[in-house]
């Protein structure tokens, strides 16, 4: 039953906020420290039902709460004090908005007497993150006055608006003095007098019944558009959806099965292998362009050459499916765009699909022998970049997820890896460096099993501070990190007549390792040299507590070569 005696009026709204996102769903809170937000937080440290996470870094702690929410699909709080603390939580707004991922972000403000005046640590917050948030909620000073059902049922409203339609929400509390108790406790019953069900209850205070989204119909144009030939692209998919229901769909239709790194397939039997280089050759290219119409499931294809192959063709039918309703559709190629369960939609078109005859038995057969060749090129003596990712998903034990980190690892990934690569994680929203290590340790904790992280030099240094996130998970995880001494990425883009500028502007060699900063976050360190060590160094790191990073030294500028030397082997076949 819910408390009726409080230090103050800031105590009860607190608290009141604090139960009723725990009704709505919310089990794990992450904090930051902070005095203006020290009502909010002592509410949430006292509660039974919410975990907590503390982190002294909000840009940090942000980016956590996003991998907490993306591995346990469900919406996490934050909360932070005043100030450029709200504002450092905006990067991961973004990527939490670009995927669909209900973040609650709760933010302590001053009250209306101290904003635009002077005061310190006073900024404008209402409405800072723009239109990121699917709903805002601008809380008043509490006020006796105001009814604690208003308080309640407007916490549900924002929550519906938002949150339960996947995306992130904004609540911003203004305090006034005192935020600390005093030692003295006030009865508020008289206040809570009109919320007396409430009090002895559980749920929310107002319950929306909304539609449900995995429910979607047959489209009328389905048995004319799998009167052809077509190809099944499967982008971006939620680790953990039940993704065979596409390889079956796939298998039905009798089209090919094209993966991205991050759809969850990657790697299946039925998939075709390294569908990146095969666009690079001309005789693959033209055997997939054979296809006439496209079944598109999820977003945020990492392969550009692929994007642009769907975007350059002037399809017949291209169909797209994908949970959220947001646009994703770069080449504007989208003929019919359905919004729901992937899982459900495509085991409801398996079961009223008569069985199709294969139109991709050449492209197989060429596939299959373009996996034969670049298996063999990836045989590097040395330990590289390109060596790794081919052979990190067949190093996985079983329930052990991988998070990719941005710029030219999940490249080198998505073209490489063809070993099956279960429970993929990555920040593809905005594709930023910043957080990725901050993510992967909020995905470690969410999904309380072994991880796996894959980053670059560069976003390492950009997220230092998130180390010890990494140290305070209670799973084990470990960083592989390439250190190739900048930003790689940079090798492999043509930049004209600016190339001069390439080494000093754009890659910014650093000469920096890992070695001292992992010692001072308590962390373990391993440097392997050979094939060998890597895996030993690998296995290590998945059976202890504490986190591990495993830095990979390569060259400068190896990564891209050994792009560019595959796409020419791969186009002179």
């Amino acid at each position: 039953m819910f408390n009726t005696h409080y230090s103050n009026i800031n105590a009860l709204w607190s608290a009141l906020l604090v139960e009723e996102l725990w009704r709505l769903g919310v089990r794990h809170c992450c904090i930051a420290p902070g005095s203006r937000s020290a009502p909010l937080t002592l509410m949430a440290a006292g509660h039974k039902g919410l975990s907590r996470h503390v982190h002294f870094d909000e840009r940090g702690l942000g980016f956590y709460a996003l991998g907490v929410a993306k591995s346990r699909r469900e919406p996490v709080a934050i909360i932070t004090t005043s100030g450029t603390a709200v504002a450092n939580l905006y990067p991961a707004l973004i990527e939490a908005r670009q995927t669909g991922v209900p973040l609650i972000v709760i933010t302590a403000d001053r009250p209306p007497e101290l904003i635009g005046c002077g005061a310190n640590q006073a900024i404008e917050q209402q409405d800072i993150y723009s239109g990121y948030p699917g709903a805002v909620l601008n809380l008043p000073t509490p006020n006796e006055q105001i009814s604690p059902n208003w308080v309640l049922t407007s916490i549900d409203q924002a929550f519906v608006r938002s949150c339960q339609q996947g995306l992130p929400l904004h609540i911003n509390c203004q305090f006034r003095e005192p935020l600390y108790p005093d030692g003295q406790l006030h009865d508020y019953s008289h206040t809570l007098s009109g919320t007396r069900s409430w009090l002895q209850g559980v749920q929310p205070h107002t319950t929306y019944q909304l539609p449900e989204p995995g429910l979607l119909s047959i489209p009328v144009q389905w048995a004319d558009f799998i009167e052809g030939k077509g190809i099944v692209v499967a982008g971006r998919i939620e680790a953990g959806t039940e993704v065979e229901a596409v390889v079956r769909l796939s298998k039905t239709l009798g089209w090919p099965l094209v993966t991205d790194v991050q759809s969850q397939l990657h790697g299946h039997p039925e998939a075709v292998k390294h569908a990146d280089l095969l666009l690079s050759n001309d005789h693959g290219r033209a055997l997939m362009s054979e296809a006439d119409r496209v079944f598109q499931i999820g977003g945020h294809l990492i392969s550009k050459r692929l994007d642009q192959f769907l975007g350059q063709k002037n399809w017949k039918h291209y169909m797209m499916v994908d949970r959220e309703s947001r646009r994703m559709d770069t080449a504007h190629r989208q003929t019919l765009r359905m919004v729901g369960s992937v899982a459900e939609f495509c085991q409801r078109l398996v079961e009223i699909t008569p069985k199709q005859a294969r139109w991709d038995n050449q492209l197989h057969e060429f596939a299959d022998d373009l996996v034969a060749q670049i298996s063999t090129a990836l045989n590097d003596d040395t330990l590289t970049e390109r060596w790794v990712c081919a052979h990190l998903g067949s190093m996985l034990p079983e329930s052990t997820q991988l998070f990719i980190g941005n710029s030219l690892p999940i490249r080198l990934m998505d073209m490489f890896s063809a070993t099956p690569l279960p429970y993929v994680f990555a920040n593809r929203g905005a594709s930023g460096i910043d957080g990725l290590m901050a993510t992967a340790a909020g995905c470690c904790t969410g999904s309380e099993l072994p991880t796996v992280m894959l980053v670059g030099d560069v976003s390492f240094l950009h997220d230092l501070n998130s180390l010890q996130l990494i140290r305070q998970t209670r799973y084990p995880m470990v960083v592989v990190l390439f250190n190739n001494d900048g930003g790689g990425i940079f090798n492999l883009l043509s930049m004209g007549s600016a190339a001069d500028a390439r080494t000093d502007y754009f890659v910014t060699p650093h000469g920096l390792n890992a070695q001292h900063v992992t010692s001072m976050f308590g962390l373990h360190y391993q440097a392997p040299k050979s094939h060998r060590e890597f895996e030993r160094a690998l296995q290590q790191g998945l059976q202890q507590p504490a986190g591990t990073i495993i830095e990979v030294f390569t060259q400068p500028g190896e990564g891209a070569d050994s792009v560019r030397e595959m796409v020419h082997q791969v186009h002179q076949l």
